[in-house]
């Protein structure tokens, strides 16, 4: 598994589909930054920054998802599927694309941390900034463990969306944005509804137990509903 973990990274990387994802990353993150300080202490600032850069963890890696599903050749991911088994090789397609949000989602918190100037209250340094964040250390917690809740259902939104569930290139794009609309928009998505409760709450923002349960079975049925496919198609394929 290992192996295939390489292999699939190495095929993210070098087909460049990482690169849109990025940029949109970045673009969406800066975006909230310049949305200026909310009224309350530094803390409820806080949180409403890794709020929002876990909220654009979903549909960035819905189509970083894409991007690795989608990267690899014909030719190569039959030679692959032959030696490894379909299954391993789409989940270890997942797994890579899963660990590039993951690598998103800290970048973006690192960045609330850092750069956003409404995390102490005004506009200081960066070691103020850290400061103000090390003084909060739950308001952090619970903004990564909102960031993991996204990461989880955002994974989910590229499984389901994209081959091998979706074939089709500009259904499974566009099935792919309505739904991370419909995750973030929606009480009904495990992260729409724990973002809406965090907005609620003059808290440091936690996801719900419930919402968290939620995302990690959503995952789990999203990626077993794509192994299942994959190795179904694949297993069809090698057979004709």
């Amino acid at each position: 598994m290992i192996a295939l973990l390489r292999y699939e990274t190495a095929i993210l990387l070098r087909s460049h589909r990482w690169v849109f994802p990025l940029i949109a990353y970045g673009a969406l993150i800066l975006t909230g930054a310049t949305g200026g300080a909310p009224v309350g202490p530094p803390w409820l600032a806080l949180a409403d920054g890794l709020d929002w850069s876990a909220a654009m963890v979903i549909p960035v890696l819905a189509f970083l998802t894409r991007s690795m599903l989608t990267a690899e050749p014909d030719a190569s991911r039959a030679c692959v599927s032959a030696a490894a088994g379909p299954a391993r090789a789409q989940l270890a397609a997942l797994l890579v694309a899963l660990g590039g949000g993951v690598v998103l989602g800290v970048v973006g918190a690192c960045f609330e941390v850092l750069l956003n100037p409404s995390v102490s209250g005004h506009s200081v340094g960066l070691l103020d900034n850290v400061g103000a964040a090390i003084a909060h250390p739950v308001t952090l917690a619970a903004g990564l463990a909102m960031t993991g809740v996204c990461l989880l259902v955002g994974s989910a939104v590229g499984a389901l969306c994209n081959p091998p569930l979706l074939r089709h290139p500009a259904t499974a794009m566009l099935a792919t944005l309505a739904a991370a609309v419909f995750a973030l928009a929606s009480d009904v998505s495990p992260a729409g509804a724990a973002l809406r409760h965090a907005s609620n709450a003059f808290s440091p923002h936690w996801p719900g137990a419930v919402q968290a349960l939620g995302a990690a079975c959503l995952l789990a049925v999203a990626w077993t509903a794509s192994v299942l496919v994959a190795a179904r198609r694949d297993s069809g394929s090698a057979a004709i």
